[in-house]
C-alpha cells in the first residue's frame, strides 16, 4: 500500500446538511424490512443491461440465502429477459425446491440476455456478447442441474420427474456462501460486548454519479458490503451487533450516532471508503474525534481497526505517520457523525481504501475482498478487547468520600501476573466534572477519595490505562449521598 494520504472530503464524512428533519429512528423499517427491500433491489438490478451492475446483483445475491429465494422467483415471471435469466443463474448458487417449477417454465425461454459494456473511446456502447451466447433457458437449464443435481435435457422430462419427486424433494443445507475465515482464540473476548456498525451513506444511489468510482460502483454499496460481513464475523464471535442501517437507506449523521446510545452499544464504528483527486491514492485511514484527549478509548480502537485493516488489504508498508487521523484536520468541529456520539461511547471512522483509485475500485467490486476488509477491522477490534478494557466499580460512596475498586480488564484471563495492572501515575477521577483528589493503594487495587460529598446525586468518571495501554471506557458511575 502506498503511503499517501490525501486530505480531501473523506467520503461520507461531511457536516450534516441543512435538510427538513427527518423521522426519528424508532419510526425506522424492522431489520426483516429493510433486508426485504435491499434484496429488491438487487434482484431489480438484475434487469440492468450495465454488465457490472448485474453481475454484480449475481454475485452478491446468494449472500442473503434462501431469504433471497421468494422476489428472484418472483423475478422468473418478469417480463425483461435479463431478469428472468439472471434471477435464474441467481436461483442455481441457492438451492431451493421453491425455484424448481418456475425454472422448469423457462427451459423453452430462448430469449437473449443482453448485457452491454462502452467502447474503447467510450463514445458507444455494444453488446457484451452475441446474442445467441447466453439465453434464459441455458440459465434455466443450469440452475435446475445446479438445484437438483439431476441433467434432464428436456422440458417433458423434467416436467416428469418433478411431478414424481417434487412433494419430497429436499436440496439440503446451504453450503457457505464464501469460504469461511478463522476465527482467532483470542476473539471471544468479544462475547457479551455490543458493538454499533455505521455503514455510511445509503439511500443516494439515485443520484447520477453521486460517491462513484471509474467504474460507477457505488461507496454506499461498499460501505454496506462490508459492514454485513464484518457483523457477522462480530457475531460469530459472539459478540453483539446494532447496524445503522441494513439497506440502501439515508440517515442523518446525528440519528445514527444516537441509536449508539439508545441501544447502550459499548463503542461505535463507522465504515467508510475514500475519495480523493490524487488517482494513485491508496492509504488506509481511521479517524477519532477531535483530539486524543476527548475520548482516549476511540483513539485505541481506531489504532488497531488501522493497524490490522493494512495487514489484511496489503502487507508492506502503510501511511507514513500510522494512519491515524484526527476528524478536526477536516472541520474544525469533527465529523458529525463522531461529534454526535453520546459522552459514553467511544467510536471512529475508518476508510479503508480510495474508490477514486481504478485499480482499488476493480478490487472493490470483488465480494471476497469486501470481506477481507471486514475482516481487518474484525481482527482489530478482537486484538483491542483482548488486551482489556479497565474500569473502576464503586464499593463504597458516602459524605465521607468514595471507595472504588479498580479492574485492568485482564483478571479473566488467568495469566500468572500481579492484580491490578493500571498505571497508577495515570488515574484521573472526576466527580460532578471536575477532577479530584485521590488516594491509589495498589495493593489493593482501590481508589480512595477523601470528602466531604454534599448529599444529593453524583456521578463519578474514572480514567484508567492498563499494562497493554488500553483506556478505559468514558462510563459514568452514579451514585447518591443521603
Amino acid at each position: 500500500m502506498r503511503a499517501m494520504i490525501v486530505l480531501l472530503c473523506a467520503a461520507g464524512c461531511q457536516e450534516p446538511r441543512p435538510e427538513p428533519a427527518k423521522p426519528e429512528m424508532q419510526a425506522a423499517p424492522t431489520v426483516d424490512e429493510e433486508v426485504a427491500a435491499d434484496i429488491a433491489r438487487y434482484v431489480k438490478s438484475l434487469a440492468s443491461k450495465n454488465a457490472s451492475v448485474c453481475m454484480d446483483a449475481v454475485d452478491y445475491l446468494p449472500y442473503f440465502g434462501r431469504a433471497a429465494v421468494p422476489a428472484l422467483v418472483e423475478a422468473l415471471k418478469s417480463e425483461d429477459a435479463n431478469q428472468r435469466g439472471w434471477g435464474a443463474a441467481a436461483l442455481g448458487r441457492i438451492p431451493d425446491a421453491r425455484s424448481v417449477p418456475g425454472l422448469i417454465g423457462l427451459l423453452e425461454d430462448k430469449s437473449p440476455l443482453k448485457l452491454f459494456v462502452l467502447s474503447d473511446d467510450g463514445e458507444e456502447r455494444f453488446q457484451a456478447y452475441p446474442d445467441d451466447t447466453y439465453t434464459v433457458a441455458q440459465q434455466a437449464q443450469s440452475a435446475l442441474v445446479a438445484t437438483t443435481g439431476k441433467r434432464l435435457q428436456k422440458k417433458a422430462d423434467w416436467d416428469k420427474w418433478w411431478g414424481e419427486n417434487g412433494s419430497a424433494f429436499n436440496p439440503g443445507e446451504l453450503e457457505p456462501y464464501l469460504e469461511a475465515m478463522a476465527v482467532p482464540a483470542h476473539a471471544k473476548w468479544l462475547k457479551g460486548v455490543k458493538i454499533c456498525l455505521d455503514p455510511g451513506h445509503g439511500g443516494d444511489m439515485h443520484k447520477k454519479g453521486y460517491k462513484r468510482g471509474p467504474t460507477y460502483a457505488s461507496e454506499a454499496e461498499m460501505n454496506l458490503r462490508v459492514a454485513r460481513f464484518l457483523r457477522d464475523f462480530l457475531e460469530r464471535a459472539g459478540a453483539t451487533v446494532v447496524m445503522t442501517r441494513y439497506s440502501d437507506r439515508d440517515i442523518d449523521l446525528k440519528p445514527r450516532a444516537e441509536l449508539a446510545g439508545a441501544m447502550k452499544c459499548d463503542f461505535f464504528l463507522s465504515v467508510h471508503h475514500n475519495w480523493s483527486s490524487g488517482l494513485k491514492a491508496t492509504a488506509t485511514t481511521t479517524w477519532y474525534h477531535l483530539s486524543q484527549d476527548v475520548k482516549p478509548a476511540s483513539v485505541d480502537l481506531a489504532r488497531y481497526i488501522q493497524e490490522e485493516t493494512i495487514r489484511q488489504m496489503a502487507p508492506g508498508e502503510g501511511p507514513k505517520a500510522g494512519g491515524l487521523m484526527s476528524d478536526g484536520l477536516m472541520y474544525n468541529t469533527g465529523f458529525g457523525v463522531l461529534r454526535a456520539l453520546g459522552p459514553e461511547v467511544p467510536g471512529c471512522l475508518v476508510e479503508t481504501t480510495y474508490y477514486s483509485n481504478l485499480a482499488m475500485e476493480r478490487k472493490l467490486r470483488d465480494i471476497e475482498f469486501n470481506r477481507r476488509e471486514a475482516y481487518g477491522m474484525f481482527i482489530g477490534i478482537a486484538k483491542y478487547l483482548y488486551y482489556g478494557v479497565p474500569r473502576a466499580e464503586i464499593v463504597k460512596s458516602g459524605a465521607e468520600g468514595l471507595v472504588l475498586q479498580v479492574y485492568d480488564g485482564l483478571e479473566e484471563r488467568r495469566e500468572w501476573a500481579k492484580p491490578y495492572r493500571v498505571l497508577s501515575e495515570f488515574i484521573r477521577v472526576r466527580v460532578d466534572g471536575a477532577v479530584v483528589a485521590h488516594e491509589y493503594k495498589a495493593d489493593k487495587g482501590q481508589i480512595e477519595v477523601k470528602g466531604p460529598i454534599a448529599a444529593g446525586d453524583h456521578e463519578a468518571l474514572v480514567d484508567l490505562i492498563n499494562i497493554h495501554k488500553n483506556h478505559s471506557w468514558p462510563k459514568r458511575l452514579k451514585f447518591a449521598v443521603k
